[in-house]
């Protein structure tokens, strides 16, 4: 009787040593995770551009006085994109849709170039759809993300340049 008490003993003893072990291995797990990730691991590796809060230049197109809101600007501040996104938490960037609306200031009368690009992952290229001829600096555009993830946009004008990096989120 003894004898048999030692062996389950010993059987006990090396299946929690096995389990143990076998637990340590990477990628095994066993039962629920005690916590779940509050954060996406490729949104945390995206490197966002957080945009500045300023007040963008003041412009004949744009009704009122201008106020401070966030914006993307260069560094000679001849391109500016606006993030209206930033300050409100209920809307985000969101792939597919309808798009987001973004105004632009840039040189005067020149033509707007944007490019988006993901850099997470293949995807087709985001677009970028503005109406022609403004005279002033302003420019109002609309932004379309064929998919989530880490994008890069390229803004050129009149020999300036803005690139800013964002996320986008899953359609709804």
């Amino acid at each position: 009787m003894q004898t048999s008490a030692m062996l389950r003993w010993l059987s006990i003893c090396l299946l929690i040593a096995l389990l143990a072990a076998c637990s340590a291995m990477p990628g095994a797990s066993f039962g629920s995770p005690t916590a779940t990730p509050t954060e996406n691991p490729t949104r945390a590796a995206c490197p966002v551009i957080e945009p500045a809060w300023v007040k963008p230049p003041q412009d004949e197109a744009v009704q009122g006085e201008p106020g401070f809101g966030y914006y993307f600007v260069n560094e000679d501040s001849s391109i500016w994109a606006s993030a209206g996104w930033a300050d409100d938490e209920e809307f985000e960037l969101r792939a597919g849709g309808e798009g987001v609306k973004v105004g632009w200031f840039r040189p005067a009368g020149a033509v707007l170039e944007v490019t988006g690009q993901r850099l997470d992952g293949e995807a087709p290229a985001m677009e970028f759809h503005a109406s022609c001829c403004y005279p002033t600096r302003f420019q109002a555009s609309g932004l379309y993300f064929p998919t989530q993830g880490c994008w890069e946009l390229d803004a050129r004008a009149a020999g300036s340049e803005l690139s800013f990096v964002v996320w986008v989120e899953p359609e709804e």
